[in-house]
């Protein structure tokens, strides 16, 4: 126990990154983790508490009082399988330091259990703030519901807390077994790629149980997913409750008062992690001798074959930016393939709602010239998409960060840093820019807008995403996380990019609410408040690409 306690405490220094401790990049930091709570995970924990308070109540009018709850942690614990396989199998095996800590007289359950552990807490406490609030939620449901406190006792209150730090852990030993077992059936595969496509495969199962649960009832909406779990004819569901299934333990728990079930509950989350260990004992090892292994065989490079060509250093650096992320699994996932979500998204929400009254309602509005507001709200909608996407991929907010221990290298090689500049900045355009694009033409498609108001869309777009890249670029510049262990820690890690977001929506909200009261307390036009938004975002965009440049620069000559 002394040794995974020791251990833990060395894999917690690479928790998250040193912020700044004096000085103005103390104090901005400190005014931008401000923002980020207020911004990010204040509203997200009421916005779960709130969907939590409306599906319980509505599930428990309906007789069922926990059906809506552990549907919900049916979902979250999905999330944390499908997210933490990759991450798991990335620090269990493909680590930095595996090299140096197989040498030290340790045993590989002890190896394994300390990794386990900082994972765990490393890639739960989002979870945790969420799983709370969901609990929340559930008793507020339970007092409006049944009109008193009485219809919760203090047994669904102590499993509540003790559910919340609790529920992340099945799904992460999942991770666990599921990485150790590939590493013992594959070790003949010499290529790493077969194993990171695994969370790939888990990811469309599961979106394809969750669709086909819909298959006979109509269409995606809320009102068919809470028939199908009243009938308990839900597949995706069924399967949750099969394969989580501590998660009918804790909802008999709850619902009963039980203290043998909140034992019981106890124990199924115990077993588990004793079998992960087990497993580990005996396999973790021999993984980690596999995974040193993999593409340990190198072709001798024919020089005279290579094609060398010179090439401008613009060129050289954006290339080398571009390799990188989509070289890395890591960063092709979370920078480059996430941005896929926009367009794909956008598709998905007309294709699944062709049905929902609203959305055919909205559409109509959208057409009627007589209704500019509907116009007004999808402007709206691109401001926020293009802040928030912008935002998400981290392309701008870690585009330092991730050189790691090289980043000193930006001062030293023979390339002026506008030139390095330019090339993470347009390795962010080309990256985040055309999934927007892909995302208004489908918006298009479904609204039928025409050309010129595609054009004003597509130009707004580009000028919130570029205030949005600078932004973080400069942040990134200013406290660069660069002490990491493997590439998955330089983004999860990296409160640059979780600032990045938190100021994105900040901006975001601030200007959508400015250009909504516009429109709605003056007697403006809806063609005057578009050119309005475009000279705002146009000045905004200006400046921060002037003043934003000569910060990350001089933050640049500043990088040890």
């Amino acid at each position: 126990m002394s040794n995974i306690k020791y251990l833990f405490g060395v894999y917690n220094k690479n928790f998250e990154m040193p912020l700044p401790k004096k000085g103005f990049k103390a104090t901005a930091y400190t005014a931008l983790a401000i923002i980020a709570v207020t911004c990010i995970v204040i509203p997200c924990c009421l916005i779960v508490g709130f969907i939590t308070d409306i599906l319980s109540e509505a599930m428990m009018m309906a007789g069922s009082k926990t059906a809506a709850l552990m549907s919900e942690i049916h979902i979250m614990s999905v999330f944390s399988l499908v997210f933490g396989l990759f991450v798991i199998f990335s620090v269990l095996f493909f680590s930095s330091d595996r090299e140096h800590m197989v040498t030290l007289p340790i045993t590989p359950t002890e190896l394994l259990a300390a990794k386990f552990r900082h994972t765990y807490i490393a890639e739960s406490i989002m979870e945790f703030l969420v799983l709370l609030s969901m609990f929340i939620g559930y008793f507020i449901a339970c007092v409006k519901n049944y009109g008193s406190f009485s219809s919760f006792g203090p047994v669904s209150v102590l499993m509540a807390l003790i559910a919340t730090f609790v529920t992340p852990l099945l799904p992460l030993v999942y991770c666990a077994i599921i990485s150790m077992l590939l590493m013992a059936l594959l070790k003949n595969v010499r290529n790493a790629k077969l194993f990171f496509h695994v969370s790939d495969f888990f990811l469309l199962l599961f979106i394809a149980l969750f669709l086909l649960s819909f298959k006979d009832s109509g269409g995606v909406t809320v009102t068919n997913y809470i028939d199908s779990l009243l009938a308990d004819n839900n597949l995706f569901f069924r399967i949750c409750n099969i394969l989580f299934f501590t998660v009918p333990i804790l909802g008999k728990a709850m619902e009963a008062e039980s203290i043998i079930y909140s034992l019981l509950y106890l124990a199924a989350n115990i077993i588990p992690v004793a079998l992960m260990l087990l497993i580990g004992k005996y396999l973790y090892l021999e993984g980690l001798h596999t995974a040193a292994s993999l593409g340990s065989t190198h072709k001798q490079a024919n020089v005279d074959k290579l094609n060398i060509k010179l090439t401008s250093p613009l060129s050289a650096c954006f290339k080398k930016e571009f390799r990188v992320l989509l070289r890395t699994k890591a960063y092709s996932n979370n920078c480059v393939y996430i941005n896929l979500l926009w367009p794909v998204g956008v598709i998905l929400f007309f294709v699944l709602s062709r049905k929902n009254e609203n959305v055919i309602r909205f559409i109509e509005l959208y057409k009627d010239p007589s209704y500019p507001r509907a116009a007004l709200i999808t402007m709206l909608a691109v401001i926020a998409i293009s802040f928030i996407a912008s935002a998400l991929n981290t392309l701008a907010s870690t585009a330092f960060s991730r050189e790691g221990a090289h980043v000193d290298l930006i001062k030293y090689i023979p390339v002026p840093y506008s030139t390095q500049l330019y090339a993470k900045v347009l390795t962010a355009l080309v990256f985040t820019y055309p999934a927007l694009l892909l995302s208004i033409i489908a918006a298009q498609h479904f609204l039928g807008f025409g050309i010129l108001t595609g054009l004003v869309y597509a130009l707004t777009a580009f000028l919130a995403m570029t205030i949005c890249i600078v932004t973080g670029l400069s942040m990134d510049s200013a406290a660069p996380f660069t002490v990491w262990s493997d590439e998955y820690s330089a983004l999860r890690g990296n409160l640059n990019s979780f600032f990045n977001m938190a100021v994105s929506m900040l901006v975001a909200f601030l200007l959508c609410a400015l250009i909504f009261l516009l429109y709605e307390l003056t007697t403006a036009s809806l063609a005057t408040v578009t050119i309005l938004v475009l000279v705002i975002l146009g000045i905004a965009a200006t400046f921060a690409v002037s003043f934003g440049r000569r910060i990350i620069i001089n933050n640049m000559k500043e990088l040890y």
